[in-house]
């Protein structure tokens, strides 16, 4: 297996960011970190952008299965149906409390099928609480998909870096 780096994007201080390229059936892999918040306690939200004017979809078809990992803590399920985003862990305001992300994504051309994704991400947030997140999050509407877009949960996103690559066969 080997990647080709379609695009990549370094942001701070901002309400959003996208990072786009998605343009064929292949697999693909993006490629997040560094990702913190300018308020303690604001969750990163993240949407698939739509190839015909990569803009957000904001509808309530987003459906996934995570499962937090903390280092103290239990194990936490969670399901979500009809949601209007991925809504990542509570961040702190500093690269010591963000957050890093690999995710594998599959469908996004393809406008006959659901575009998806599965989930790897690591953080330590602003209570110094270290934990993993393992999961899939799927789109429910058939139509093409290019990209990713995040938002903050409150007020802006401080800092983050995103690459996204193609993935090629061995």
């Amino acid at each position: 297996m080997s990647l080709i780096q379609v695009a990549t994007t370094s942001v701070s201080n901002v309400s959003t960011f996208s990072i786009t390229g998605i343009d064929d059936n292949s697999v693909y892999k993006l490629v997040l970190h560094e990702l913190y918040m300018n308020s303690d306690g604001a969750r990163p939200r993240m949407r698939f952008t739509k190839s015909s004017d990569s803009s957000a979809d904001t509808t309530s078809n987003y459906d996934g299965k995570t499962m937090d990992m903390y280092v103290n803590q239990s194990f936490y399920d969670s399901n979500f149906t009809n949601a209007d985003y991925y809504n990542g862990f509570s961040m702190g305001t500093t690269n010591t409390e963000s957050l890093m992300g690999v995710y594998y994504v599959y469908n996004f051309n393809n406008s006959s099928e659901y575009s998806f994704i599965t989930i790897e991400e690591f953080t330590c947030n602003n209570a110094g609480e270290y934990a993993g997140r393992v999961g899939s999050l799927c789109l429910t509407v058939n139509q093409a998909t290019n990209g990713f877009m995040w938002h903050s949960s409150s007020n802006n996103i401080a800092n983050a870096k995103a690459t996204l690559y193609k993935v090629l066969g061995s």
